[in-house]
């Protein structure tokens, strides 16, 4: 299997590449880059992760969330999958940590299953540029429906591919807050941070 499926990673990767996005694993510099604000007097927050794969970044963020916080990463691969929940079964063993196979539209299904029904953070990894259109028009549809007014969208562009002007489009109501590049990670990455806009009456 390779240390923490980076084997298993490399020969899914090229065998669906459209679909995976990558043959190599994210660095840690770019899953702390990909960690939503928590602080220690934050209300309880949901978090949700899009393309887990082995569970790098599900890891790094399971590190910092509280107890009373959740977490679910949600992986379309069933291999990576797998290995995903190896790697988080010690965050996992608390309870608020989950690592799910599934595809990203079923995102909404998922939040309910879990007891939630609308998620603070969504922290994605999918490559968008190879998806097909109708399917990352379908995610970023999820998206925008279960995330929170007030609530972030933390994705990113591997920096040897075009801006994506369809998660813009796509997201009408939220505006970009921070970009950040991540050089440290193969191949070096921006990670972007969107805000879903407050409602009229604020909430």
């Amino acid at each position: 299997m390779g240390k923490k499926g980076e084997t298993t990673l490399l020969k899914e990767g090229l065998a669906a590449m459209r679909s995976v996005g990558t043959v190599h694993p994210s660095s840690v510099f770019l899953a702390r880059a990909l960690m939503p604000a928590i602080a220690k007097s934050d209300p309880p927050r949901v978090i949700i992760e899009l393309g887990a794969g082995t569970g790098i970044v599900t890891e790094e963020i399971a590190k910092h969330i509280r107890p009373h916080d959740l977490l679910v990463g949600i992986e379309a691969n069933k291999k990576l999958a797998d290995i995903c929940e190896k790697n988080i079964e010690k965050h996992a063993r608390k309870g608020n940590v989950f690592c799910v196979h599934a595809k990203a539209q079923d995102t909404g299904d998922i939040l309910r299953a879990h007891g939630a029904v609308s998620a603070d953070a969504v922290v994605c990894t999918l490559p968008f540029r190879l998806l097909p259109r109708n399917d990352t028009k379908e995610i970023l549809k999820e998206v925008r429906h279960i995330i929170k007014p007030g609530g972030q969208f933390i994705f990113i562009r591997y920096i040897i591919a075009p801006a994506n002007k369809e998660v813009a489009e796509a997201l009408p109501d939220f505006s970009v807050l921070k970009k950040r590049l991540v050089l440290r990670n193969i191949p070096p990455a921006e990670v972007i941070v969107m805000r879903k806009k407050m409602s009229s009456d604020g909430r």
